[in-house]
């Protein structure tokens, strides 16, 4: 007899344990807050290496949260065109935290096979051109315990280094 109740007491304590994680699993989806999408900007390139076969090259980008949390980045994948040549393209684990209602400035490293657009590139440098329109377009993974992604698209100017 005391076998049989203490199975059954068992068994309730089980299935309300259940049911309770259950309940804060599901809430835990009520509970995720509604984000706005942060802004990526692209700040500027640095040269780091152009050889012939591979270019690498230090992007900054300005990431900009509109809420009033923290934004913790995860990491970021892209695709860059700068003075309409397909730029770089690549992505980085390395995880940021933006604060709420402020914007980081990230360094990403990209490489690129730019062999045929290269040579242009330095010229209109050497000509005195600074500053290419970019678009820049990808994914950025976010959070720690509510857990997303972002698509992003940003066009602009940016300022291109080669020196």
């Amino acid at each position: 007899m005391l076998h049989a109740r203490w199975i059954t007491t068992a068994r309730r304590t089980l299935l309300g344990s259940l049911l309770m994680v259950l309940v804060t699993l599901s809430g835990c989806s009520l509970f995720q807050p509604e984000l706005e999408d942060p802004e990526f900007r692209l700040e500027r390139i640095d040269a780091l290496e152009l050889g012939l076969t591979q270019q690498r090259f230090m992007l900054t980008l300005a990431v900009d949260n509109p809420n009033s949390q923290s934004l913790p980045v995860r990491a970021i994948s892209y695709d860059l065109r700068v003075a309409d040549l397909d730029f770089a393209d690549g992505s980085s684990d390395k995880a940021f935290t933006v604060a709420g209602n402020d914007t980081t400035m990230v360094e990403i490293e990209a490489r690129s096979q730019l062999l045929s657009s290269l040579p242009e590139l330095i010229r209109l440098v050497h000509g005195g051109q600074r500053n290419f329109d970019y678009a820049i377009t990808g994914t950025v993974e976010y959070g720690r315990f509510f857990r997303g992604s972002r698509d992003f698209d940003q066009t602009g100017s940016v300022r291109l280094l080669l020196d």
